[in-house]
């Protein structure tokens, strides 16, 4: 698959280039980024550079994981990054720490859901999370993603093993309003 660029009303999802590695390496240092992510850890330039470089394309090339950079617009800096894995298929995302709490990534999550289904990669897109990210779970709710419960994750730790995970999915003819059931936000 030929990466291609999402459009929303105020972001430009597009491919993670060389000058946004440093950028990557410092928001993936976020202690954040040990407790819910599966990314390395600690995290380095070097884990950055083979995102950028190797990672990001060979899922393209392949058509098993398409993977964005979030920005304000065309040449603007990094501020997160969303993809989809297709082997459930699967969403992940996550926003360096100044972008956090301003609905960013629901926006781009409900763009990447739309597109997705739309070239009719998918009919369902699975989200997980481990349990206590309640950040990631608003980001979910708002993007009109159903609560499905809690269970052992489907993307195994750092360790290999499966985490207890909160789970939702998104079908072919939802809409992007909340739905009723998301646990609380402490």
């Amino acid at each position: 698959m030929d990466p291609f660029v999402i459009r929303t009303g105020r972001l430009l999802l597009d491919q993670p280039e060389e000058s946004d590695i440093d950028a990557i390496a410092e928001y993936c240092a976020d202690p954040l980024f040990e407790r819910y992510m599966v990314t390395p850890w600690p995290y380095s330039r070097d884990d950055a550079e083979r995102f950028v470089r190797e990672f990001v394309p060979a899922g393209w090339r392949a058509d098993d994981e398409w993977t964005w950079a979030v920005r304000p617009g065309h040449g603007a800096p990094l501020m997160g990054m969303i993809g989809v894995r297709f082997a459930l298929p699967d969403v992940g995302y996550w926003l360096g720490a100044p972008h956090r709490g301003r609905g960013v990534m629901s926006e781009a999550l409900s763009a990447v859901v739309d597109a997705v289904l739309e070239r009719g990669s998918a009919d369902r897109i699975h989200w997980e999370t481990r349990i206590g990210n309640h950040a990631s779970a608003r980001t979910a709710e708002k993007a009109g993603f159903a609560f499905t419960g809690s269970g052992p994750g489907h993307v195994p730790g750092r360790d290999g093993r499966r985490v207890d995970s909160w789970h939702g999915i998104y079908s072919r003819g939802m809409t992007h309003e909340p739905k009723p059931g998301w646990p609380p936000a402490p």
